[in-house]
């Protein structure tokens, strides 16, 4: 029906309709998937994933991606906020299975628009957090984890243009 298989939908989930128009709903500005026979509208958001950039003694955590996209490229800790999580808890959770670091989460730093896995759109949630313990090894997705001087940030190879912005507004600001 589109150019975008992502926006496409078979059966409307509130009917189970599977005739659908593209039309700009009662308020709102965007032609959006309308089921013609309850008027259910698909909107289409993006993912939320969450991360954070943990510090200690004055040195950066930053892994090796073993999994696309960014295989074999540096990043901080982060992945997707899971359904009955927030993002903090999300945060919190990546950096251990990632990097199996114990952190404690801080600041929200921001939010940055990325693309993810096969151009899906994500909004990323950067957050400062320190160290405060070892709970096990690290999982299967990354590569290596390593511990950089501020000096000494590996931004030739960063993962991700998002990352790379969010971990330099980071060390300029702090």
């Amino acid at each position: 029906m589109s150019d975008d298989p992502r926006l496409d939908v078979q059966y409307c989930p509130q009917c189970g309709g599977t005739e659908f128009e593209r039309r700009i709903p009662k308020r709102d500005d965007h032609e959006r998937l309308c089921c013609t026979q309850c008027g259910w509208v698909h909107y289409v958001g993006p993912a939320l994933a969450a991360a954070a950039i943990l510090e200690n003694e004055g040195r950066i955590c930053l892994v090796r991606r073993a999994w696309e996209p960014g295989k074999g490229l540096w990043t901080f800790p982060g992945g997707f906020v899971d359904l009955e999580e927030n993002p903090v808890e999300a945060a919190r959770r990546e950096v251990e299975e990632e990097t199996g670091y114990v952190a404690e989460i801080g600041d929200l730093l921001g939010c940055y628009r990325s693309m993810g896995p096969k151009g899906k759109r994500v909004v990323v949630v950067v957050y400062s957090a320190r160290l405060v313990g070892e709970k096990g090894t690290a999982s299967e997705e990354v590569e290596k984890v390593a511990w950089f001087p501020r000096d000494e940030i590996p931004w030739d190879a960063f993962a991700f243009p998002t990352g790379a912005d969010a971990l330099r507004r980071y060390l300029d600001s702090s």
